[in-house]
Formats: C-alpha cells, structure tokens, sequence
C-alpha cells in the first residue's frame, strides 16, 4: 500500500533533493577516494623514507669510519695521503648532506600524515551526510511508489541523471586533481627560482667558506621542497605523462642537490649544477604554463557543459516525480497546487567555487608565506613562456577523465534491457523486475569508484 502523499510530503522530497545536489555538486564520494588513495600513498612514503633514511645513516657512519682511519703511515709521502684524505672527507661528506636531505624530507612528509588524516575525516563526515540523505531520500519514494518506480519514464530519467552526474564528477574529480596540483607546481616554481638565485650568490667573493656553506644551504633546502613538490604533483596525476619535470629529470635534480655542498667549492662543478638548476626551473616552468593552459582551455569547458548538463537532467526527473506525486494525490481525492517554484533547483554556488583546495605544499626552512612570490627581489627572474604554438598539447580526453564513452554504452544497455524487460509478460516477470527496480534504487547511495 502506498504512503500517502500531502504537500508535506512534495515538500520534504523537495528539501531533501536540494541537499543531495549541493553535496552532489562537491564532489564528496570522488574527492574522499582521492584523499583515502593520498594517505594511503603517505603511509607507504614515510615507510620507504625511513628505510632509505636508516641506509643513509650507516653509509654515512661508514665514511666517517674510513676518514678515522686513514692512517698516513700507510702512504709514501703527505701528498698521496692528503690526496686520499681530500677524497674519503669529500665522500664523507656528500653522505652526511645525503643523509640530511632524507631526514627533511622525512620530517616533511611525516608531518603531511596528521594533515591528510583531518582532511579525510572531514571528507567522510561530509560523504555520511549525504549517503543518509539519500537514504532518507530513497526510503520516501519506496514508500510512496510501492518500492518500484513511479513510471518507466521516472527510471529512464533517474539512469540519464546517474549517468551526467558521473560524467561531470569525474571532470570535477580531474579539475580538483589538477588544481591541487598546479598549487605544488607554483610552489615548486618559486623555490627553484630561489635556490638559483642563492647559488649564484655563492660566487661573491667577499663571503668566506662559513657564509658560502649557509647560502648552500639555503639553496639545497629549496631545492628538496621543491623536489618534493614536484614528486606531489605527479602523484595527483599518475596517469598522466608530464612532457616536461618527468620522474627522471627530478632524479637528476635530486643527484645534483645530494653533491652540493662538493660542488659550491669547484668553479666548474658550481657552474654544472647551476646548470642543472636552471634547466629544471625552466622546465617547470613550462610545465606550469601547461597545466594553465590545460585547466583553461580544455577542463573548465567541459566542466561548465557538463554541470550544465547535470542541472537540466536533475531538473527533468525532479518535474516528472513532482508531477508523479501531484498525480497520486489527485488519484486519492485530494488536491496540491504545484507550480514552477517548486520544479526549480536550489540556488547554490557552481560546481567549480565548491572545489576545496586540499594541497599540502612543502616549505622550505627559510621560506615564509610571501617570501617566494613571483617576481620578488629574492628570487630569480622568471624564464621565458614557451610560446603556445610549442607547447606540449594537452592529454586526451579519455587521460583526463577515464572512459566516458564506454560509460554512456553502458547507459545505453541499461536503458534497452529495462525496456526489453518491460516488452515481456509483465505477470511473470512482476517480482524479478521490482527486485531489478528496487536494486537500482539504491545505486546512487553507492561509493562510486574513481
């Protein structure tokens, strides 16, 4: 026996289905399975970190222990042992700045695992709210359509909305993804700029070797946020090959940053890493000028069509259940007045203002909040755009958002076995559809995968 349906009743489901939206609109279920994929990937960093932190450590031990021991004795003459000497306390000490470089990045990390925890946590009170309201949601139709569907055109247009609503939640996903990234890409920009600028202060020649060792210092700091920052950036976007900063240059990066105390006292090898510092600073650069020119042109396009397309399909299967419900009322005796008020969706900011920012970018220890801002006095000039014509094309769609295509196929069949179900013998088959309806009820209160 249906439930009866009174205004209160419109009203309620109303309500309830302007929550679902706004909540819908951020994401929540695809942002929460991106943080839980972060954290779980923290985890597993902080365990490696920490293995390649101990080796370091007793690399480090073993260069101090063969420095301890060399024994002048041993050589022919004080050149040959301070000849050895010079090499054995140069290995002593790229191991020491080895083993320095991965207790930061260790502390850096370590210190994410508490952020991402509270950005989860936070994540998942928000996805609960909206698993009870459509819940909630789900339970008023059931009891007013026996558990079924109102009509075959209610079903039709509740599987278009789930399918619209994955399409423009995997753009969101892709633009809150990028987004995140593009802020470590900044950050990551800023700190090379600065650390170019120090090593290149190290060439004054009024600095004694104290001052030049704290300039390098200054310069290695940056370089290992940086890098780490660079590391972040691809881990939002595993799946897609960066045409500039790929793994294996950031690999070199971290080489030359290990041999820079070695470095800073050779003009030639100064001038090589400096090199090297350069051409990542412009690379990344260009890479940052590529996630512009792709989160401009391409995601914010298809994330504006799709919302658009999300809202005018959330707006039809709100019109045909209103007017479902003002049927079962009038088909009981009584009488609603309904008008265009209610058929209207809720007012809410666009799906593109509900993106939270969730980046934790890592700092350098000399870095304050304005103190690496493009363009400062502190930092180096900014490299040349690479002109758009050159720029490295943007990934495919499919790259971007997964397999849309194969989604609306899916649609497709889902919608045509309904309706080759509804052509057979109705008798027959009564109490497997509705089991088949009822399943199809519940599908949107589902975790949807990435």
């Amino acid at each position: 026996m249906s439930g009866e349906v009174t205004m209160e009743t419109l009203n309620k489901y109303v309500a309830l289905d302007n929550k679902i939206r706004i909540l819908e609109n951020k994401n929540i279920r695809k942002t929460y399975n991106s943080l839980q994929k972060q954290y779980d990937e923290t985890l597993a960093t902080v365990k490696n970190l920490e293995n390649l932190y101990e080796q370091c450590k007793k690399q480090t031990a073993k260069e101090k222990d063969d420095v301890d021991k060399l024994d002048i004795k041993s050589f022919l003459n004080k050149e040959a042992f301070d000849k050895s000497m010079s090499k054995e306390q140069a290995e002593y000490l790229e191991a020491l700045n080895k083993e320095e470089v991965m207790k930061k990045k260790l502390d850096s990390v370590k210190a994410q695992v508490g952020e991402k925890d509270k950005e989860m946590k936070k994540a998942k009170e928000s996805m609960e709210e909206l698993e009870k309201l459509v819940q909630e949601q789900e339970t008023l139709l059931s009891e007013i359509f026996d558990g079924a569907y109102g009509s075959d055109l209610e079903n039709k247009l509740e599987s278009d909305l789930d399918l619209v609503r994955e399409k423009r939640q995997r753009i969101g996903n892709a633009k809150y993804k990028w987004t995140n990234g593009r802020i470590l890409l900044q950050h990551a920009c800023n700190q090379l700029a600065f650390a170019n600028k120090r090593w290149g202060d190290i060439q004054n020649s009024s600095l004694n070797m104290q001052e030049k060792y704290g300039i390098a210092t200054e310069a290695r700091n940056n370089l290992i946020a940086a890098i780490q920052n660079l590391q972040s950036c691809q881990k939002y976007l595993d799946n897609i090959d960066f045409p500039y900063c790929k793994p294996k240059e950031v690999t070199t990066l971290e080489k030359a940053t290990n041999n820079i105390y070695i470095d800073m006292q050779s003009p030639d090898r100064h001038k090589h890493a400096g090199e090297c510092y350069k051409v990542t600073h412009k690379r990344a650069a260009a890479l940052l000028q590529w996630f512009d020119n792709v989160i401009n042109t391409v995601i914010e396009k298809d994330i504006l069509e799709a919302t658009k397309e999300e809202s005018e399909a959330n707006r039809k299967l709100r019109a045909e259940r209103i007017k479902l419900l003002k049927e079962k009322v009038e088909g009981e005796g009584g009488k609603v007045d309904i008008d265009d008020t209610a058929i209207q969706l809720a007012d809410d900011d666009d799906e593109a203002a509900d993106i939270e920012i969730q980046a934790v970018i890592f700092k350098a220890d000399n870095e304050e909040d304005n103190s690496l801002k493009p363009g400062g006095q502190d930092v180096a000039p900014a490299p040349t755009p690479v002109p758009l014509s050159e720029l490295a094309p943007p990934p495919s769609g499919e790259d971007l958002f997964g397999n849309i295509e194969q989604l609306k196929k899916q649609h497709e069949k889902e919608v045509s076995d309904f309706q080759k179900a509804q052509e057979m013998n109705k008798a027959r088959l009564q109490q497997g559809l509705e089991a088949k309806l009822a399943a199809r009820r519940h599908k949107r209160s589902r975790t949807t995968a990435e």
